[in-house]
C-alpha cells in the first residue's frame, strides 16, 4: 500500500516576495500536490524546521491548529481505508455537527458558521418536539427528512428558509459521508426538491429618491446620519452595508475609493460623483463646512456678488421659481438673467466640490486606518487589513458587524416614515434601487451594471436583475395593450 505524507510548508509566488501562503504538501509515491490554508503570513513568521508558524505571530495558535484540523481532515478524505469506514457503529449525527460548527469558527468561516448554526437549532427544536435526546446518522431517511419539512411548515416557515435549513441539513450529513464517518446506503433527501419561491424585488423609484433628498434633520437627529448612509449607498454604485460599515479614509485614492468587497473578496472601485463626496465630506472633523460657507466672489450682469454655493443655488431658484411663463414666451432679457445664474451655479458647483474632495485626499493620508462612516468602532478592528483579500473577522468582530447592520436597518424603518415612502427601506433596498436606476439609464447594458456592482460574472449579474427586467416586460405591454382603442 503506499504511503502518503502530508507536510506543512510555506510558498511564495516569487522570491523575492515577503509574504507566502501556508500550505500543505501531500506526497503519493513521489508525486506531490499542494492544499492551501486560504492564509497569507509574512516570511519571518515560518518556522522550517518545526514547520509551523512562529509564536511571535499575533494568530499563531489560530493558524497552528488550523493546519493540524485540515491535515487530519485530509488524511480522513484521501487515506482512509474502506474498512476503516464507520457502517454498524452508533454514530451521532447532532455531536458530528456540533464539531463541525467548531471546525467553521477555527477557520474563520463566520457566514458559513451563522447559517449552518440556524439550521442545528431548528434540528435541535425539531428533535425536542418528538422528545429524542440525540439523532443517529443511520436514523437519517427520507422519511425523517420528510417529517422534518413538515415540522418546519407547521411552524409556518417561509419556503424558501425550509429549503435553506434543509440544505444546511444535507450539507452536515454528506460532508460526514465524506470523511467516512458514516457509510451511506442510501440518500435520504431523495424526496427533497429544492425550488425557490420567487422573491420580488421591491426598488425605489426617482420620486422616492428625491423625497429622501428634501427631507432634512437636525444633525443630533440618529436619522441625520442614517439618511446619509443610505444615500451614500444607492449612489455609491449600491455597495453593499458590509463595504458601508468597513470603509477606511485610506481606501480613498487618485479620485475614487479603491476596496476589496468583503463578501467576494474581489478589489472594486468606485469613482467620486458630486453626491458621495458631499456625504464623504460630511465626515470630516468640520464636516467641511469652511468649504461649504466659503463666500465666492462673482460678477452677474454687471453686478458683484459674495455668496455662498447654497446662497447661489437659492438666488437661481428664486429667479427660475414661477417665472417658466417668461421663458416659453421668449423674454430675453429674463431668458438671458437665467442662463447667467444658471452657468454661475454649474461653475461654483464644480468648484465646491474640488475643494472638498482636496480636504477629503488630505484627510484621508493622516487618518488611513479609521472608519470613513463612525458605525463601527476603530479600536475593535485596527487589527483587521481590510486592503488584503485574505483578511478574517473574529467571531466578536463579526458580531459587531452583525448587531450594527441590525441597528441600521430598524433606523432604515423610521426613515421610510419620516420621508413618507410607502416600500419598506432595507440596506440591501439600497442595491436594488441603485440596479433599477442603472437598467433605466443605461438601457439595460448587462456589463456596465455588472462592473459597477462589483460583479465577478456576468452571469450573476443576469440572474440578480432578471425580476427587474420582469418587471419592465410587464409595464411595456401594459402600455402597448392601452395604446389600442375601441376595442368594445
Amino acid at each position: 500500500m503506499n504511503k502518503t505524507t502530508y507536510i506543512p510548508c510555506f510558498k511564495k509566488k516569487y522570491s523575492t516576495d515577503d509574504f507566502g501562503t501556508i500550505q500543505i504538501r501531500i506526497t503519493t509515491n513521489r508525486k506531490s500536490k499542494y492544499e492551501t490554508l486560504g492564509e497569507k503570513i509574512k516570511e519571518k513568521y515560518w518556522n522550517p524546521e518545526k514547520k509551523e508558524v512562529r509564536k511571535n505571530h499575533p494568530e499563531q495558535e489560530r493558524l497552528n491548529t488550523l493546519l493540524e484540523t485540515t491535515i487530519n481532515e485530509l488524511k480522513q478524505i484521501n487515506n482512509v481505508p474502506e474498512t476503516e469506514i464507520i457502517s454498524d457503529e452508533k454514530v451521532s449525527f447532532i455531536q458530528f455537527f456540533k464539531e463541525q460548527l467548531e471546525y467553521l469558527l477555527i477557520r474563520k468561516r463566520l457566514g458559513s458558521y451563522k447559517s449552518q448554526k440556524t439550521g442545528y437549532y431548528h434540528i435541535n427544536n425539531y428533535l425536542s418536539s418528538k422528545g429524542k435526546p440525540d439523532l443517529l446518522f443511520e436514523e437519517i431517511t427520507p422519511l425523517l427528512i420528510r417529517d422534518f419539512e413538515t415540522y418546519l411548515k407547521g411552524k409556518e416557515v417561509l419556503n424558501n428558509s425550509c429549503i435553506k435549513y434543509i440544505k444546511t441539513f444535507k450539507s452536515v450529513y454528506n460532508q460526514g459521508v465524506k470523511l467516512g464517518i458514516y457509510q451511506q446506503k442510501s440518500d435520504p433527501f431523495v424526496l427533497i426538491k429544492n425550488k425557490y419561491s420567487p422573491v420580488e424585488k421591491k426598488t425605489l423609484k426617482r420620486i422616492d429618491i428625491e423625497k429622501m433628498f428634501k427631507t432634512t434633520f437636525k444633525e443630533k437627529d440618529p436619522l441625520y446620519n442614517i439618511k446619509n448612509y443610505f444615500l451614500f449607498q444607492i449612489f455609491a454604485q449600491g455597495i453593499r452595508v458590509s463595504d458601508l460599515l468597513t470603509l477606511r479614509w485610506g481606501n480613498i485614492k487618485d479620485g475614487e475609493i479603491n476596496f476589496y468587497q468583503l463578501k467576494t473578496k474581489s478589489q472594486h472601485r468606485i469613482p467620486f460623483n458630486d453626491i458621495i463626496v458631499l456625504k464623504i465630506a460630511d465626515y470630516l472633523p468640520n464636516r467641511g463646512l469652511d468649504v461649504i460657507n466659503f463666500k465666492f466672489n462673482f460678477e452677474v450682469l454687471d453686478k458683484n456678488y459674495s455668496m455662498t454655493f447654497k446662497e447661489i443655488e437659492d438666488k437661481y431658484e428664486n429667479v427660475r421659481s414661477g417665472n417658466i411663463q417668461k421663458v416659453i414666451e421668449g423674454d430675453e432679457v429674463f431668458i438671458k438673467k437665467l442662463e447667467s445664474w444658471f452657468e454661475v451655479l454649474n461653475k461654483h458647483k464644480e468648484l465646491l466640490v474640488i475643494h472638498l474632495i482636496l480636504n477629503i485626499v488630505k484627510h484621508s493620508k493622516l487618518n488611513p486606518k479609521k472608519f470613513i462612516f463612525p458605525i463601527l468602532d476603530d479600536e475593535i478592528f485596527k487589527d483587521v487589513d481590510f486592503t488584503s483579500e485574505k483578511y478574517t473577522l473574529s467571531k466578536y468582530q463579526f458580531n459587531q458587524m452583525s448587531s450594527k447592520t441590525t441597528v441600521y436597518n430598524k433606523y432604515l424603518k423610521k426613515l421610510q416614515e419620516k420621508c413618507e415612502i410607502d416600500v419598506v427601506l432595507t440596506s440591501h433596498l439600497a442595491r436594488h434601487s441603485y440596479t433599477s436606476l442603472m437598467i433605466e439609464s443605461t438601457d439595460k447594458d448587462i456589463y456596465t451594471i455588472s462592473k459597477s456592482l462589483g460583479h465577478a460574472n456576468i452571469s450573476t449579474t443576469q440572474h440578480y436583475i432578471s425580476e427587474f427586467l420582469d418587471e419592465r416586460v410587464f409595464k411595456e405591454n401594459d402600455k402597448l395593450n392601452k395604446t389600442f382603442k375601441n376595442i368594445f
